[in-house]
């Protein structure tokens, strides 16, 4: 995130610096605000930029609750790429399980036997020390291996079914996932000018970031409204 911040603020100044240097070559001196925005790269990340922060600074005065942006906007800066790579890649690769992970996990496996616990925080294993009980023991083994095992051919319940009908959705959505991003990537990475196409691609993101941060911020003004109307608003 620390490197984003940079090419921020490196490409603001860079597009700074191009409107200047244009305004000089044509002689025309008028470094007005006009000017600047004509640059496409300066304009869009500064509109970027003012939409995202700016509205995010504006939203938190409005709630009064303006506090958070001093002492923990900057953690949070850091922790957004968590938030947006970690968490989403996560949340992708299990779509195919909606419950609480451990949630409801409360049966004791009792495949490989049972202990039990004593008071004195011991463990109470059953272990045959009477050698006519060994001897039963092995002889019940040497019996149950002589005996041919019938096979059984194993069915899929009803729920075994279903997830693996979720399962297999998953991975069709992570391929389409991959796919899609990789094609993208290479649309606009192969195809006509490289130069044109990244300053397109990074025109749609940042406005797409500018549009969402203004949804955003209007549902927030909205709900304040409504609580001022409804006299919740204290």
């Amino acid at each position: 995130m620390g490197y984003m911040l940079f090419g921020a603020g490196y490409m603001t100044v860079a597009g700074i610096e191009a409107v200047g240097e244009e305004i000089k070559e044509n002689g025309s001196g008028q470094s007005t605000v006009a000017g600047y925005l004509s640059n496409d790269m300066f304009r869009n990340t500064v509109i970027s930029l003012a939409s995202t922060y700016g509205l995010y600074f504006l939203a938190s005065f409005i709630f009064f609750e303006p506090w958070h942006m001093f002492h923990s906007f900057l953690q949070y800066l850091f922790m957004v790429p968590s938030y947006v790579n970690i968490l989403n890649v996560y949340a992708f690769c299990n779509i195919h399980d909606i419950s609480w992970g451990t949630k409801g996990d409360t049966s004791v496996a009792t495949d490989l036997g049972v202990a039990k616990k004593t008071a004195e925080g011991g463990v109470e294993v059953a272990v045959p020390t009477d050698s006519q009980d060994i001897n039963n023991a092995y002889e019940e083994a040497l019996t149950s291996l002589s005996v041919k095992t019938v096979e059984v051919k194993q069915h899929r319940d009803a729920k075994t079914k279903q997830e693996d009908y979720y399962r297999e959705i998953r991975t069709r959505v992570l391929l389409t996932w991959i796919m899609s991003n990789a094609l993208l990537v290479s649309l606009v990475t192969s195809i006509g000018n490289f130069d044109k196409n990244s300053k397109t691609y990074l025109g749609i993101v940042l406005w797409s970031v500018a549009f969402l941060a203004l949804f955003r911020f209007i549902g927030s003004v909205t709900y304040m409204i409504l609580r001022l109307f409804n006299g919740r608003l204290v």
